[in-house]
C-alpha cells in the first residue's frame, strides 16, 4: 500500500514541474498536459517513472596548458602545443565527471588526470607523452559510468567536446614513402 504522503508529495513534485515549464498558464502545452496525466496516474496509486531531461551545460571553461595559455571552443578546432595539457573548469559539482583525450579513431591518448569537486568541479589531463604533429584529436567531459554527466542534485548534463589539432606537420608513417620505378 503506498503512503498517501508519498502520493501527495508526487503529485506537488509534478504540479510544480507543470507551472515551471508551461509558458502561460492560459495556454498548456503538450509537456503541461503529460505532467496533469502524470499526476493523475500519481494520484490514482499507479507509479510513473518520468525521464529527467539532459540539459546543456553552459559557463565552462577550457585551456590548453602548453608554452603559452590557450582557451579551447566546442565550435572551431584549435591549435594546441605538442606537449600542452589542459584544464576544464564546471560550473556545477559533478563527481562523475571525466576528461579524456580522444585520438581520429575514438581511442583515449594515454594520460594522468585528476578532479577536484566542490560547488564547481576542476578537471586536469596531461598526455604521458608528447602529441603526435598535426594529429586531430577531441577533448571530451562525459560521465564515468554512463554518457552523461550527474549533478548530485539529480540533474543530468550531455557530454561536451573540444576539437583541437596539435601544431605542426604530420610525420610521416614508416612505409608510406613511395618508391622509384625500375
Amino acid at each position: 500500500m503506498r503512503s498517501p504522503l508519498l502520493v501527495t508529495a508526487s503529485a506537488l513534485l509534478l504540479a510544480a514541474c507543470q507551472r515551471a515549464t508551461s509558458p502561460s498558464p492560459a495556454a498548456p502545452t503538450a509537456s503541461a498536459a503529460s505532467n496533469q496525466v502524470a499526476a493523475g496516474n500519481v494520484a490514482a496509486g499507479n507509479s510513473v517513472v518520468t525521464a529527467v531531461p539532459v540539459l546543456q551545460l553552459t559557463g565552462t571553461s577550457a585551456v590548453a596548458l602548453g608554452q603559452a595559455v590557450t582557451p579551447l571552443t566546442t565550435a572551431t578546432e584549435t591549435t594546441i602545443d605538442p606537449g600542452a595539457g589542459f584544464r576544464v573548469e564546471l560550473p556545477v559539482a559533478l563527481g562523475d565527471a571525466r576528461l579524456s583525450l580522444l585520438d581520429a579513431g575514438d581511442v583515449m591518448v594515454p594520460s594522468t588526470g585528476s578532479r577536484e569537486v566542490g560547488q564547481a568541479t576542476l578537471l586536469a589531463l596531461k598526455p604521458s607523452a608528447a602529441l603526435p604533429r598535426g594529429a586531430h584529436l577531441r577533448l571530451r567531459v562525459d560521465g564515468a559510468a554512463t554518457r552523461e554527466l550527474h549533478g548530485a542534485d539529480g540533474r543530468r548534463f550531455a557530454p561536451l567536446e573540444w576539437p583541437v589539432m596539435v601544431s605542426g606537420d604530420a610525420e610521416p608513417r614508416p612505409g608510406s614513402a613511395r618508391k622509384g620505378k625500375r
